[in-house]
């Protein structure tokens, strides 16, 4: 980024109407679909002029990508540090251990995207290119549970970052699949233990028969 660029993303003015502009396209499209809404509603509601629209996103479609992500990222849950130790003091983590951590992690964001269901999927219908999936991808590859993935991948021998990547997108299509499926009658605890079976069964080798 340029020192421009820089300055200009620091300016109390640039961020004010980015915020106001990312929440009306959020307040938008929780109601309706993309295609219904036009820059001149957004920045209507938003209180702000054209250019300085166009100063942000080149299209609604764009704005909706950002405004997803920016919900996402809100809505992500802290992390508890306890969860960020790879290696307690009692000894190295069991495949039990990492399985309940990945599914107490994933809970949160899997009842807040149930609970916001009608605005990611319009954002995913209306917006949806490959740029915005490999944020998505990226995204998640950020926040995925650092003490049981890492755990789990000094276990396997993978490399973290290619496993990274593998876990975040399958992670993503799961998801997606589940929310388009109206949840299919699944509640998120039972979606979490899901996501938390498939990341373990990828990254652990098979359990012997003497550990059943």
């Amino acid at each position: 980024m340029s020192a421009a660029a820089d300055r200009k993303s620091a300016d109390p003015r640039f961020l004010r109407s980015l915020e106001a502009l990312l929440a009306a396209v959020t307040a938008l499209a929780d109601s309706e679909p993309l295609a219904g809404i036009s820059i001149t509603r957004v920045v209507e509601t938003a209180g702000v002029t054209r250019p300085t629209f166009y100063q942000h996103f080149a299209s609604v479609a764009e704005a909706a990508q950002q405004a997803a992500l920016a919900r996402l990222s809100a809505a992500y849950p802290p992390l508890d540090p306890a969860l960020l130790d790879p290696a307690p003091a009692d000894g190295p983590l069991t495949e039990d251990e990492i399985q309940r951590r990945i599914e107490r992690h994933a809970l949160p964001v899997l009842q807040h995207l149930l609970a916001h269901r009608p605005f990611y999927l319009r954002v995913l219908d209306g917006a949806g290119t490959a740029q915005f999936f490999d944020e998505l991808v990226a995204f998640l590859s950020a926040r995925l549970l650092p003490g049981a993935f890492e755990a789990a991948v000094r276990r396997s021998g993978a490399t973290t970052a290619d496993m990274l990547t593998i876990q975040a997108s399958g992670i993503m299509w799961l998801v997606i699949r589940w929310l388009r499926s109206e949840a299919g009658g699944e509640a998120p605890e039972a979606m979490a233990g899901r996501l938390a079976r498939a990341v373990t069964a990828m990254l652990l080798p098979p359990r012997t028969p003497d550990a059943y």
